[in-house]
């Protein structure tokens, strides 16, 4: 997965005392007044050398506001009434605002924030929806607009990652975007559907999912939709990758959909991450405690199983385990997380919050110890599941060894950074400063970067944290 020897190993006395002087300030920082200084950590944090964001979703990392220059672009305009983006062509029994009558609106421009994003969430306490259903609603309303320029969104997070000392992103940007009507008759889906739903062993499902992939593989339309994919991403990704910054991308599928729908877009990820070096790996997501989502779930997997099957050198990113007690019945908290490694070989696992309610859950940690990483969101698990402090599993995948990244999800909605991730960690748990680093060098290790660009990663945070502890250990001298 690429050397991190560099870790807590310095080649001089000097780097070594900074080192040390750096560790003595960051718990200074939080132990030294009897609680943390908040302050302080978010100067530390943001010249911190971060190396990757790779638990990161592009439509849900570009600010509102940004959306709606983009809206403004196109002369679209907002319905006044449900927020929502009306195209010149659409008609609405509203009153329809430009996006200079919006911003001169000073209510309803508060309003759209609140709707588009988490923005002050937390500040009213009356005729709002639940947290999870506020922050999933986000995407319908900038939806229409959020592809509409990709290519300025990723340069936008590109220099937002660099001013933040993030030096590699790995963001689900898009799916594929083939539709099974396009390709099957309404009779078949719905056959297809139901055979799949009615599977009882993965030897099953991998006999109607080899019909399906038998007769996509004949339709020229179907392989002209992967090259179009891949050849939109070699397009985007150009003049993104200097040496400061790589970024990669994810494609996935929505997990509330019927299976077939489900499969077609899992299985042209998987084309796609065959034949671009861009393309890194394959996720599913969309809120797992939708009724289809836990409905099928096991069904998901087996198809991660079988198209890991047939191609095998395709990583895998799930979301597994985004779910707590009261949120679904009790039966769907107990196999979400071993299934994902048990049947769909998940290399990382997004969120994880799911863990203490597993079934054999403390051979599910011994596995993930070995063979996995978590990927670790504490602003959306504490304003999607309502879950933080204690409550969060972190503290038992750190106490068992567990492989763990830092990631934002999705910063756009949150309203949050990855140095925010950095300072709510180290302020809950006071992880000490070489966890932290592990945890900076894990975000290279455990991404889906080839191996030569993991050790060219690697190499850079190697060189920035030499110039970090340098800098750090000077205002540790100046502050003692």
């Amino acid at each position: 997965m690429g050397s991190c020897a560099s870790i807590g190993h310095h080649t001089d006395a000097t780097e070594g005392n900074n080192f040390q002087q750096t560790n003595q300030l960051y718990d200074d920082m939080l132990n030294k007044a009897g609680k943390a200084n908040i302050a302080q950590l978010n100067l530390f944090f943001t010249n911190m050398p971060k190396g990757g964001d790779i638990h990161h979703h592009y439509t849900g990392s570009i600010y509102a506001e940004t959306y709606l220059d983009w809206v403004k672009q196109e002369n679209w305009f907002i319905d006044k009434c449900t927020f929502k983006i009306v195209m010149p062509s659409e008609t609405s029994k509203c009153e329809l605002l430009t996006v200079d009558a919006l911003i001169k609106d000073n209510e309803s421009y508060r309003k759209l924030l609140t709707l588009w994003s988490d923005k002050d969430y937390g500040n009213h306490f009356h005729d709002q929806p639940p947290p999870d259903s506020a922050f999933f609603n986000t995407f319908d309303y900038f939806g229409p607009i959020s592809n509409e320029n990709m290519d300025i969104g990723i340069n936008i997070i590109k220099q937002r990652a660099i001013k933040e000392n993030v030096s590699y992103i790995e963001t689900m940007l898009t799916r594929v975007g083939v539709k099974s009507k396009s390709y099957f008759d309404p009779e078949k889906i719905n056959n297809l559907n139901i055979t799949l739903r009615n599977a009882s062993t993965q030897a099953e499902v991998n006999t109607i999912l080899n019909k399906v992939t038998g007769q996509l593989s004949e339709n020229s339309e179907f392989g002209a939709a992967i090259s179009n994919y891949v050849s939109m991403i070699d397009t985007l990704h150009q003049g993104i990758d200097n040496d400061l910054f790589m970024m990669r991308y994810q494609t996935y599928a929505a997990r509330v959909v019927d299976p077939l729908s489900v499969f077609m877009d899992l299985y042209a990820g998987y084309l796609a991450a065959e034949r671009s070096p861009f393309v890194v790996g394959v996720n599913i997501v969309a809120p797992e405690n939708n009724h289809i989502a836990l409905s099928d779930y096991t069904l998901h997997m087996q198809m991660f199983n079988y198209l890991h099957s047939l191609y095998p050198n395709v990583n895998r990113a799930l979301h597994a385990g985004e779910l707590t007690t009261g949120m679904v019945r009790p039966k769907d908290l107990l196999f979400h997380i071993k299934q994902a490694r048990d049947i769909a070989k998940a290399q990382r696992i997004g969120h994880g919050i799911g863990l203490p309610y597993e079934q054999d859950s403390l051979e599910l940690l011994e596995d993930l110890k070995q063979n996995a990483a978590i990927e670790i969101n504490l602003t959306s698990n504490q304003f999607i599941l309502g879950v933080k402090g204690n409550e969060h599993p972190y503290l038992i995948y750190s106490s068992y060894g567990v492989p763990l990244v830092i990631s934002t999800d999705d910063s756009g909605v949150s309203r949050n950074n990855l140095t925010q991730e950095y300072v709510l960690l180290a302020s809950r748990y006071k992880p000490s400063y070489g966890k932290i680093k592990e945890y900076v060098y894990n975000s290279i290790r455990y991404s889906f970067l080839s191996s030569a660009d993991k050790i060219t990663a690697i190499t850079l945070l190697d060189k920035k944290f030499v110039k970090f502890e340098s800098e750090m250990a000077t205002l540790y001298g100046k502050l003692n």
